[in-house]
């Protein structure tokens, strides 16, 4: 691993273009937390791995200072689309889709991972999400005849299978992406094929029932997210290169906003919301800028002025985003093409007005390779 801000160049055409190549294999969100007053400096750990590649980079990070990686890399699996962390910030799960299983990773207080036992999967797994208490993980599977399937995670980390998986019913569905309400009561899964956004409920004991709605999407749709106070529901249509969103009701059934879909860059993916829910950030894996977007009342999402990922390194583009427990911070992992696609993490501040800004210091390269899935974590620290 190295840490390097020295620009390079490329074709920003011929990475267009080889990102839409990879659009086949795409691949939600992250929970928010209390906004403080002031910057994190105590600090929280960032955990990266590639879809090309074996090994989850680790580092300690902070809103402000260099990260430092944390030991040697540990395995992942290839071809690897999700991973993400517990609620509680003790578990980190990986799910490879060349032997399909989810790895659970204890998370030891500075940060380093210590693998425990895998449970097999169905199928492909292609995202995990967490009900809100950290009891359950739910585990999208399949390239098509998807299902959901339920895991109960134990006090140590163990893992078992909880109940029959819940499919989504079409045979058509597959390549999904997933998140759960704040409130737990439901599961928001993005069917790519049909390009719907499917609502599950999710019972009191951890189990899925069918899909109870189906809305239209945009193409390709990915990485839905829930607003912290969960009223608002969003997804991106990778293809479309916008983001479609929902109003929430009661019941968790959805209703589109007017002015949905709302334009973004080419290739979005995945997004990252302020804990108070005020702004939206949007990667795009086909072009050089974060799209910014605050978050009105009623849902509608109001532009505003973009920020490129790495300027002067004409073709690397952001892929995958994750919030700082402070707000204050948004982390972005992209993809650089002139160095055999390894992934680069950069570091933005948050304005007071929701406009981003670079911290044109902090360039890591992570020697994984191809952001493209959820394949960056942010685990505040314990």
């Amino acid at each position: 691993m190295t840490s390097d801000s020295t620009s390079t160049g490329g074709s920003g055409t011929r990475r267009a273009a080889w990102a839409l190549a990879l659009a086949a294999t795409v691949l939600p969100g992250f929970t928010a937390t209390a906004h403080p007053a002031s910057a994190d400096t105590a600090g929280y750990h960032i955990y990266a791995h590639g879809f090309l590649s074996d090994g989850i980079a680790g580092y300690h990070a902070s809103d402000t200072g260099q990260p430092a990686p944390i030991g040697a890399r540990v395995p992942s699996g290839a071809f690897n689309w999700p991973q993400a962390a517990t609620p509680d910030g003790r578990f980190l799960m990986v799910a490879p889709g060349s032997n399909p299983q989810l790895i659970p990773y204890a998370i030891g207080a500075g940060g380093e991972l210590t693998a425990g036992t895998p449970l097999a999967m169905p199928d492909i797994p292609v995202d995990i999400t967490f009900s809100p208490d950290g009891r359950f993980a739910y585990v999208v599977v399949g390239l098509q005849n998807a299902q959901v399937v339920a895991v109960r995670i134990g006090a140590d980390g163990t893992l078992t299978r909880h109940g029959a998986g819940t499919p989504f019913g079409e045979p058509v569905d597959g390549v999904a992406s997933a998140t759960v309400s704040p409130d737990g009561r439901q599961l928001y899964a993005a069917s790519l094929l049909p390009r719907q956004l499917l609502v599950f409920d999710i019972g009191p004991d951890g189990t899925v029932s069918p899909a109870k709605q189906r809305v239209d999407t945009g193409l390709n749709p990915i990485f839905p997210r829930v607003t912290p106070d969960g009223r608002h529901v969003y997804v991106i249509n990778e293809i479309s290169g916008s983001v479609s969103g929902f109003t929430r009701a009661e019941d968790g059934s959805l209703t589109e906003i007017a002015g949905s879909p709302f334009r973004t860059g080419l290739l979005p993916h995945v997004t990252s919301i302020t804990p108070d829910g005020r702004y939206l950030y949007v990667p795009n894996m086909g072009s050089g800028h974060i799209s910014s977007f605050r978050v009105e009342q009623n849902g509608v999402l109001t532009p505003l002025p973009d920020v490129d990922f790495a300027p002067g390194q004409p073709g690397v583009f952001a892929e995958s985003s994750a919030m700082s427990p402070s707000g204050e911070v948004l982390w972005a992992l992209g993809t650089d093409p002139m160095r055999g696609g390894e992934e680069i993490l950069r570091r933005f501040s948050v304005g007071a007005d929701g406009v981003l800004d670079l911290d044109e210091s902090t360039a890591v390269y992570t020697g994984t390779f191809v952001a493209d899935g959820r394949t960056m974590t942010l685990v505040p620290g314990r």
